[in-house]
Formats: C-alpha cells, sequence, structure tokens
C-alpha cells in the first residue's frame, strides 16, 4: 500500500494534465483546480477515487463510441471499464468494447483514438491493412500508437491508485 511519501511532490495524469496529489483525511478531485486531495492510506478513498476516474472516463467514452459506430454503421453491446494488465481497450465477438481504467491518464485525443480502434475492430477483428484503412479514416495509426506506447510510464508512476502489483498499461505492434 501506498503511504504518505507517494503523494508528497506527486502529480497523476487525468486527460494528459497533471493533477497535484495532495493529503488529506477527506477525498476530494477537482478537476478545474486539477488537483486530488485523499488519505493514501484509506483503501476506501482509492476505491471511490477510482469509482469517480471510471465514472469521468466513461463520460469521454461513450460519446465517442457512439459516433464513431454511427459513422461506420455499426453497433456495439456494450462498454466497461477494466483494469487491464496489458492492452488500452479491447472488443469481444458479441460487440463489447473493454476498455482500460489507465486511460484516464491520456489526453482526448488518445482517449478518442483508442475509442476508434475498438470500435473498427468492430469490423475488422485483426489488425490486417483492412482495419488499418478504417483507423485512418480519423487518425495517423503510426503516431497515435507511438504516443501511446510514450504515456506507458504514466501508469507505473500511478500504480498505488488503481492496483498493486499490476503491470502497467501498454499496447501491442501490429502484426
Amino acid at each position: 500500500m501506498c503511504n504518505v511519501d507517494c503523494v508528497k511532490n506527486f502529480d497523476f495524469l487525468i486527460f494528459g494534465e497533471r493533477f497535484e496529489l495532495r493529503e488529506n483525511e477527506s477525498l476530494m478531485v477537482n478537476f478545474d483546480g486539477k488537483f486530488i486531495e485523499l488519505n493514501p492510506n484509506s483503501q476506501n478513498h482509492l476505491k471511490r477515487l477510482e469509482r469517480v476516474l471510471r465514472r469521468r472516463l466513461l463520460l469521454e467514452l461513450e460519446p465517442a463510441v457512439q459516433e464513431y459506430c454511427k459513422k461506420l454503421g455499426l453497433n456495439f453491446n456494450r462498454i466497461t471499464i477494466k483494469k487491464q494488465r496489458s492492452r488500452w481497450g479491447s472488443c469481444s465477438a458479441d460487440g463489447n468494447l473493454n476498455f482500460n481504467l489507465w486511460l484516464i491518464c491520456l489526453p482526448k485525443e488518445l482517449i478518442r483514438y483508442v475509442a476508434w480502434h475498438e470500435v473498427a475492430h468492430l469490423k475488422e477483428n485483426n489488425h490486417s491493412r483492412a482495419f488499418r484503412d478504417l483507423i485512418k479514416m480519423e487518425f495517423n495509426y503510426r503516431e497515435m500508437e507511438k504516443r501511446l506506447k510514450e504515456y506507458w510510464s504514466a501508469g507505473k508512476e500511478t500504480s498505488f491508485l488503481f492496483d498493486q502489483g499490476k503491470a502497467s498499461p501498454h499496447h501491442h505492434d501490429p502484426d
């Protein structure tokens, strides 16, 4: 578990912007002021913070997924936010889109890219040329994948907030 030293002089990324972590006996996330107050030794605070961040991430993902499905003439079943070990997102055969909670650390443009990437998998469930052509309709595939890798370390730095001891997310290169 994290102790007070984890919080001092430490920042956390939310939507690619630095939020200052401050020790406090009550939990508060101030999106306008860009700070989070919490007791780093409180499991309750960490669980509540995770719920707040999940809701905020879903507010970004849901409209993007709906927009992208409409553009491609596709449907999805549901969106789930998970603590995945090695992927930013995944798509199941029955149309469920799973997104990693760590996406909350990424700039909104990269979150939208991951949403487009997973929606594209509803049509092309691989990383083929046809899949990459779908990605290119909205984004520069190579540039976005490169940028995702650059954010990999952000997960390692803030692992105590989500899940002790698990690997940080990263996205594998296409075949």
